[in-house]
């Protein structure tokens, strides 16, 4: 981009990180003029995010140009808990796939955060201001002004802040971020093996090398391991009177990581302590000014969806501004956004801090009926294959955010289909990030009026049908429907509901 004048857009978003990268890149699917604001110059080159859910997996492989998923993540494989001498008490192989993606993988953030660029740059309409940051906004009526560190203004539309916890931009927009700090610190270090390195046993002795995660139930010192072929993650409590920076010194990295592996195999790629928080903003809009990721929450880590739940906030907003902005819906769409995505972030940190209760005692007793309990719950006849090789339940919304509409807030699933008698492909490929109108042997322009322009128009095991509907055959059988009948499909896979 020509960093000499301010460009012409629709949005500016702060922050390109894994959030702020997903928002971008959607708008640009819509083709909605969009400016990035961005500190950094490239990804953060070292890992920050461990894990990704199916959902955010699945919107990832929407994306234009998205590199494949081998490239930027690796399937977890197993994950449950081990004891204080690392052998498993608990552990689920995972073999489930859900909307034809594995149910949880890990990820290489830099190589996500990459991937997001280069499907940035495709799309045309999406500019990328790197080397700058958002100091304050000034909202002013119809639109609202960006002002960078360099004095430089940007004028649009929309605003979103995906700039993180210490968010410049809500704290230019007067919105509050209530919650609580933990004060119990935890070391996070990250690894890679060195080259020629042999021997390495994974996370409960494993020696396949598949992407495995476990908390670690020791008093003596809570953890979290996770491992896979060539990399490792620890995240070890602080204990009460460890000075933090004394912990990321080489000689007490190493002391931690010889409990597991031999130090001289491995490449210490990072080692930081983290203090975790449970936040969310007052409101995640203030007039033309929106929140996504962890400038509108904050979670702590032991659920592992902090990013999915950021990736969830672009994927619900960005559908909402592309609406707005091409005046398909008035701005007052946009209000829904914090509404359904709210009571998803309040439900899921309320979760980790269940879980986080658990992984962090220290009582001695409390810590052996942990202990005592999963192993019960290990013996127990099928359960392990049945959490393992089955999907979780997708995601539903409320009727009352969802509207009235038969089956509204409920899922759209990922079949395999035929366009026109062509290759099996996924039928979220078919679809993309748009609208979705799919008519039940019948053509969905003759049951309803209200298409947008640029949906996609679909029809099952339909004749005859009128140019700029696709004839689609379901091959997995899942899009069931009553004849005549229109399955309305928000982009972000959310049934509108059923048309009649």
């Amino acid at each position: 981009m020509d960093t000499r004048e301010d460009p012409d857009a629709s949005v500016v978003v702060a922050g390109l990180g894994p959030v702020g990268g997903v928002l971008a890149a959607l708008l640009g699917a819509r083709g909605v003029p969009t400016v990035v604001v961005e500190p950094n110059e490239r990804p953060y080159p070292k890992p920050r995010a461990a894990v990704l859910d199916v959902e955010g997996i699945r919107v990832l492989a929407t994306l234009p140009g998205m590199p494949p998923l081998e490239r930027w993540a690796t399937p977890l494989a197993r994950n449950g808990a081990v004891g204080p001498d690392h052998q498993p008490l608990f552990m689920i192989e995972h073999t489930a796939r859900a909307f034809g993606h594995p149910q949880i993988v890990r990820i290489d953030q830099p190589a996500l955060e990459a991937g997001l660029r280069t499907v940035i740059a495709g799309t045309g309409c999406v500019d990328v201001l790197a080397g700058r940051s958002v100091r304050t906004v000034e909202p002013d009526g119809e639109r609202v002004t960006a002002v960078l560190d360099d004095g430089r203004r940007l004028t649009a539309r929309w605003l979103v802040g995906c700039d993180g916890s210490a968010s410049a931009v809500r704290a230019a927009a007067g919105i509050g971020f209530p919650g609580d700090t933990f004060a119990q610190p935890w070391l996070v270090v990250d690894a890679a093996t060195r080259p020629g390195a042999s021997g390495i046993r994974g996370v409960g002795g494993a020696t396949d090398g598949v992407a495995t995660v476990a908390f670690v139930l020791d008093p003596a010192r809570p953890a979290v391991a996770m491992s896979e072929r060539d990399r490792w993650r620890w995240e070890w409590m602080v204990l009460p009177g460890e000075d933090p920076a004394t912990m990321t010194t080489p000689e007490v990295v190493r002391s931690l990581v010889a409990a597991w592996v031999d130090p001289a195999a491995l490449e210490i790629q990072r080692a930081a302590v983290f203090t975790f928080h449970a936040r969310m903003a007052d409101r995640w809009r203030a007039g033309r000014i929106l929140l996504a990721g962890d400038a509108a929450h904050t979670i702590p880590p032991f659920a592992g969806l902090g990013l999915g739940m950021g990736i969830r906030d672009a994927v619900a907003l960005a559908w909402r501004l592309a609406d707005v902005i091409g005046g398909v819906s008035g701005p007052d769409l946009l209000d829904g956004y914090e509404r359904e995505r709210r009571p998803d972030v309040g439900r899921t940190t309320a979760l980790a801090l269940r879980i986080g209760r658990l992984v962090q005692t220290r009582n001695r007793a409390a810590s052996r009926l942990i202990r005592g309990l999963v192993r019960t719950a290990a013996a127990v006849p099928g359960l392990r294959p049945r959490l393992g090789g089955r999907p979780l339940p997708p995601r539903r919304l409320p009727r009352s955010l969802a509207g009235p509409l038969p089956e509204a807030g409920h899922v759209l699933p990922n079949p395999r289909v035929s366009v026109a008698g062509g290759a099996p492909v996924r039928l979220d490929e078919v679809i993309g990030y748009r609208w979705a109108y799919i008519g039940h042997r019948c053509d969905p322009r003759a049951v309803t009026d209200t298409i947008p322009q640029d949906a996609v128009v679909l029809a099952l095991q339909h004749p005859d049908l009128a140019p700029g509907c696709l004839p689609i055959s379901d091959l997995d059988g899942l899009l069931n429907g009553i004849p005549g009948t229109v399955t309305a499909v928000r982009p972000d896979r959310f049934l509108r509901g059923i048309l009649r």
